[in-house]
């Protein structure tokens, strides 16, 4: 044995401990940050969970959304898992040189070729996958990096440089790759079966060993054992440097999936009021650990972004911004003092240190400083970093359009600022929008956001003789009719409560209703960070609820439906709810609806879908086949984003009761988009869709052309007289 393949061995094995020290250093610190997070149990659902994984990561069902993305991540992910083979057996090669000697630079690969049982089709089909796979992976980065580089591309602004260099990092690990096999090939292969075509198992590599095979033989010595080193350098570079990049969802992504929320979309957890000391988050370690887990799993795709409504707007909140600051505000705590007062399992174990740490750690998360002008970038964005600005956080309309694009299943956003709100709300009654309070008050003081009487609760229905189910005495009722507050209090959606009636009636439907027991479910309140409000308005009302008996329970609010399906089940709630659109879809097809035929639907109509009946509750079909049944009316005239992509109307997550003070207004602009779809009837499921469409028809002026009616007053048009 010579001394230089020793030292070779040397050298790839000090290279790599280093890297698998440093990488394991750089992993565990990001665990324990993560772990400094409030605790959350996802232990259950574990089949669903493993399926989602295998859909999300292996079968890219979310990242194929985006085709032109998705392929070249398809090869990014493949790419990387097969040529990490090779990469394995290149270091395993570097380690066992000493072994052999330097006596050739043809490589002998320490896991297929040395191996006496594996056929010599087992390792042509091997390098095949090597060469064919380092190729398309180059081609991706090329194309990858054209794509963020020519800034076509908006949502990949403003620029990554953190991206960029992963992408030249794969670039200079495939060309040294090239370099290395296409030389080895020139030694391994004679120069008379090159010429004769390129190998099939080496489509790529032997073109180049071919163009290169008349160079000399020191030469081509020399440039093999250069990409050799800057091959195995820059693979083991790579895997450190992931601790610090973006690229740190190679790990994460798997994970955040499997520990999915399956429990209703954009979910605020419970506060148990008789034992929290802190409400909302203020600083990072408020956050449930799963928040802190995403913000190391996002892409940074920015798909996020270019379907938020508030940042389409020219309003500053960002999606991907707000995972990127809360991750940055996590980075600047001091990790070595954390390691020292927790142990292994992230556990407290000095409690007078844990309490000088939750104070010296309390970096700010909420940024409460008015931006400066000329500081704020040419998309409306304000240069924050590590924090999260009162502007940002109040935009947020919590449809969950972020939710349903991101690739990774990320469904923090809306929770985390819904946190960050009830800080200001229940702790710091003074940093937030002082609008909100009559809102606050009318839930409080009269069951209802907008403070009037409860007495006059079913004052809308005084002439409809409607069943009040406190009249029923101990008879099940089929269906419990929940009106909602706008459906009581608002006179335009008061309008949209009789003609569903009138189908009810018609239809043969038994129904009753609460009447003056009916409070506000407490969405708005919960949404806007009010969640003792949110607490005490459920309790009150699953207590109401329990001294009556009903099969179901639907209602024309798509909010107040989400949080009886969804977030009473905290409170010892559980109701089979429906939309009203699904029952009006029911009893189509059931043909208990006596549609008049003469009575043609002439106009065309667009469909508006509610966030929080489409995303929320994926229900996009039972709207849409109501209206298709009409008579006349044979299709819809759909507007570009629809279903899963709608745009928001603008009023959730409180919005409804805040103005608008930054950039254009959401209502307006999706408006305006139904509007280019030619119909001269909006459709909508949702009081406050219907507020909000009707206010952006008055602003643009075209109130008298385009009305704004519910699926519930177009079918009972229809009614025979």
């Amino acid at each position: 044995m010579t001394v230089v393949p020793f030292i070779h061995s040397g050298i790839v094995l000090i290279m790599t401990l280093a890297a698998l020290y440093l990488g394991f250093v750089g992993f565990r610190r990001i665990y324990i940050m993560i772990r400094t997070g409030t605790p959350v149990d996802y232990s259950d659902r574990r089949k669903e969970r493993i399926q989602s994984v295998v859909n999300m990561v292996f079968g890219h069902e979310k990242v194929m959304e985006d085709k032109k993305a998705g392929y070249l991540h398809v090869f990014f992910l493949y790419g990387f898992l097969i040529l990490g083979i090779g990469h394995t057996e290149l270091l395993f090669y570097g380690l066992t040189k000493f072994f052999e000697g330097l006596d050739s630079v043809a490589l002998k690969p320490f896991l297929f070729r040395n191996l006496p049982f594996f056929p010599d089709v087992g390792v042509q089909l091997y390098e095949l996958s090597q060469d064919f796979m380092a190729f398309m992976v180059v081609l991706a980065s090329v194309i990858a990096l054209g794509r963020r580089l020519s800034g076509k591309v908006k949502r990949l602004m403003p620029r990554s440089t953190d991206a960029e260099i992963i992408l030249y990092f794969i670039l200079v690990l495939y060309v040294s790759f090239f370099g290395l096999i296409s030389t080895e090939t020139v030694f391994r292969i004679n120069l008379q079966e090159l010429e004769s075509g390129f190998l099939w198992h080496l489509p790529f590599s032997s073109v180049l060993a071919l163009v290169v095979s008349n160079a000399p033989e020191t030469v081509l010595t020399a440039v093999h054992w250069v990409c050799w080193w800057i091959h195995l350098a820059t693979f083991l570079s790579f895997g450190v440097y992931l601790t610090f990049s973006k690229h740190m969802h190679l790990v994460f992504a798997g994970p955040n999936i499997y520990f999915r929320n399956f429990d209703g979309v954009a979910k605020p957890p419970r506060i148990d009021f008789e034992t929290a000391e802190v409400y909302g988050a203020d600083r990072v370690q408020n956050l449930p650990w799963k928040t802190l887990l995403s913000t190391f799993a996002c892409t940074e795709c920015g798909r996020c972004n270019s379907v938020c409504p508030a940042y389409n707007t020219g309003k500053p909140l960002q999606p991907k911004k707000v995972l990127h600051d809360i991750k940055d505000n996590l980075k600047v705590h001091n990790f070595q003092d954390i390691m020292q007062f927790r142990d292994k399992m992230g556990q407290p174990i000095d409690e007078k240190k844990e309490e000088e740490m939750a104070f010296e750690a309390k970096v700010p998360l909420i940024n409460r400083e008015s931006p400066e002008q000329e500081h704020i970038l040419e998309d409306g964005t304000y240069p924050t970093h590590g924090a999260v600005h009162l502007d940002e956080l109040w935009g947020c309309t919590t449809c969950a359009a972020c939710v349903e694009v991101c690739p990774v299943l990320i469904d923090t956003v809306p929770t985390s600022l819904i946190e960050m709100r009830r800080h200001l709300v229940q702790m710091e009654a003074a940093d937030y929008p002082q609008e909100l309070n009559p809102a606050f008050r009318g839930m409080e003081t009269q069951g209802n956001p907008w403070g009037v009487g409860q007495d006059k609760r079913a004052d809308w229905a005084e002439e409809l003789d409607v069943p009040v189910i406190a009249d029923q005495g101990d008879r099940e009722v089929e269906y419990l009719f929940w009106v909602g507050c706008a459906g009581s209090t608002d006179d335009r959606a008061k309008k949209v409560q009789k003609a569903l009636v009138r189908i009810l009636k018609t239809s043969g439907v038994d129904f009753a209703i609460l009447g003056c027991e009916e409070k506000c479910t407490g969405d708005p309140a919960r949404r806007m960070g009010n969640e003792y409000l949110f607490d005490m308005l459920a309790q009150e009302n699953v207590a109401t609820l329990q001294q009556y008996k009903f099969k179901k329970i639907f209602t024309t609010c798509p909010h107040c439906f989400n949080s009886l399906a969804h977030e009473y089940g905290e409170y010892g709630a559980d109701y089979t709810v429906q939309h009203h659109t699904q029952l009006l879809s029911e009893l189509m097809k059931d043909k208990r609806i006596p549609l008049d035929d003469k009575k043609k639907i002439e106009e065309e109509i667009t469909f508006h879908d509610p966030c929080y009946l489409g995303r929320y509750n994926d229900k996009y079909d039972e709207p849409r086949d109501t209206l298709i049944q009409l008579p006349g009316l044979n299709k819809l005239n759909e507007m570009p984003r629809n279903k899963k992509t709608s745009m928001c109307c603008g009023a959730g997550g409180g919005r409804m009761w805040m103005e608008e003070h930054i950039g254009d207004r959401i209502n307006t602009v999706r408006t305006q988009e139904a509007i280019d779809t030619g119909a001269k009837t909006v459709a909508v499921g949702c009081p406050f869709c219907m507020t909000m469409i009707t206010d952006g028809t008055k602003a643009l002026g075209q109130e008298d052309d385009v009305k704004v009616k519910d699926v519930a007053e177009l079918v009972a048009e229809c009614l025979p007289e």
